[in-house]
């Protein structure tokens, strides 16, 4: 969407589309630059700030129907002191990629900053240990059907747990320091559930 442009420009990269508003584009840039080095831009939405949709649901959307995705990953979705509206709707945002998904089972979604990144689990999940530090798990729920078959590599093994979505017992698990990666399994027909991995 139009603020990730940013991220995209100060990482060198080209995005193949631009979509939503573009009320918070950069002022270094403009649309017809991007449009000339390739971006394919969504002229549909510019300047409409009165929509039914936000930017985040219009690129969910757009990636799921017109490219065929079924995986997402969202840069600079975590809050800040003064957004965590925005951190919610982007993990409504993780929801809906996998409710429209025409596969949901192998639905993958992601949200990622420097430190920590959140997963939308719908089946299995494996998470590398990025660093020799001290590295946490979460698992939180949304809604009461999240089964756990399996864990490896955790501090406490939530194997067969059911994790409850008013009883946050599953926060701050820690990687086994011998163990270079972490394997969560979900029961099948398992609701789904957030991971989060902070390091």
């Amino acid at each position: 969407v139009d603020g990730g442009i940013h991220i995209f420009q100060m990482c060198d990269l080209v995005p193949t589309v631009l979509i939503g508003d573009l009320d918070s584009m950069p002022d270094f840039t403009t649309i017809d630059e991007l449009k000339q080095s390739g971006v394919n831009v969504i002229d549909k939405w510019i300047g409409q700030t009165d929509k039914d949709y936000t930017d985040g649901q219009l690129a969910i959307m757009y990636a799921l129907r017109e490219l065929g995705c079924n995986g997402i990953i969202i840069y600079g979705g975590f809050p800040t002191s003064f957004d965590v509206d925005h951190f919610l709707g982007n993990l409504k945002l993780m929801r809906l990629g996998f409710c429209m998904s025409l596969v949901p089972s192998n639905f993958r979604a992601e949200m990622r900053d420097v430190f920590q990144s959140m997963y939308f689990v719908t089946s299995r999940l494996e998470i590398d240990r990025k660093n020799e530090q001290l590295q946490y798990i979460s698992l939180i729920a949304e809604h009461g059907n999240v089964n756990v078959k399996s864990s490896t590599g955790l501090r406490w093994d939530v194997s067969n747990m059911w994790i409850d979505p008013d009883q946050p017992n599953a926060l701050r698990n820690e990687f086994i320091s011998e163990f270079n990666k972490v394997i969560i399994e979900l029961v099948e027909g398992s609701d789904p559930v957030y991971v989060i991995h902070n390091w």
